[in-house]
């Protein structure tokens, strides 16, 4: 503005009018909101084999959206029979939780598998998001879910994929460890411990970090190995 038109606005005017100027553009967050059940409706449409699912509260609020590309459970299959599960904030003026799923393919690239929205990170999303995934997704040999240590994950894969895995992701284990102020020895003992594909292995290793550490060595071990 002020190269532009040599006018001086403050911070907060400019704030408000790229948020009009943005409305203008997309719509607001109301009108979106009101219009997603014909968006997802459309995706159906135009790309047949992709699932959704919409759910709402008293008064047609949004409460939970849910979606499945085609290519995602067509491909499925293919994917090694692991999947990842992590959210992050939405930062928009109603907030919420996007879930994310997402596999690796026999390339190692990373695939999404499905995505969720919901207001809140608990038990009761984390198992609707489940839910809707196993309609999709089929159950596989020896199947495994890694994610963080958020209990509600962990709830939610107990009670919608009781035969399946679950393990802890180690970059997130290794961020908690840190955040705990664990030594660097500690950490690579730890590292190497969780790496290594021997039981004896893996036992001599925790055992070295237990004499180092007693405190993280429990830490670690509330989770099976």
């Amino acid at each position: 503005m002020k190269k532009k038109f040599g006018t001086d606005i403050g911070y907060h005017k400019a704030w408000r009018a790229i948020q009009k100027a943005v409305a203008c553009i997309r719509g607001t967050l109301e009108e979106n909101y009101r219009i997603l059940p014909s968006y997802l409706h459309m995706m159906v449409d135009k790309n047949p084999g992709t699932y959704t699912s919409i759910k709402r509260y008293a008064q047609n609020r949004f409460a939970y959206m849910f979606f499945a590309l085609a290519a995602s459970v067509a491909g499925w299959s293919y994917y090694r029979p692991v999947i990842a599960v992590d959210a992050t904030f939405l930062k928009l003026k109603y907030r919420g939780i996007l879930f994310v799923a997402v596999s690796k393919d026999a390339n190692s690239q990373i695939f999404p598998l499905s995505f969720g929205v919901a207001d809140l990170e608990n038990n009761e999303a984390y198992i609707l998001f489940f839910e809707e995934m196993r309609k999709v997704t089929q159950v596989r040999r020896e199947l495994v879910f890694l994610s963080d240590r958020n209990q509600s994950i962990a709830n939610g894969i107990r009670k919608v994929f009781p035969e399946a895995h679950h393990g802890i992701c180690l970059y997130h284990f290794e961020k908690n460890l840190k955040q705990r102020h664990a030594k660097a020895t500690v950490i690579n003992l730890f590292q190497s411990a969780a790496r290594s594909y021997k039981r004896e292995d893996f036992d001599q290793l925790m055992s070295q970090l237990k004499s180092i550490d007693k405190k993280t060595y429990n830490y670690i071990m509330e989770e099976p190995p």
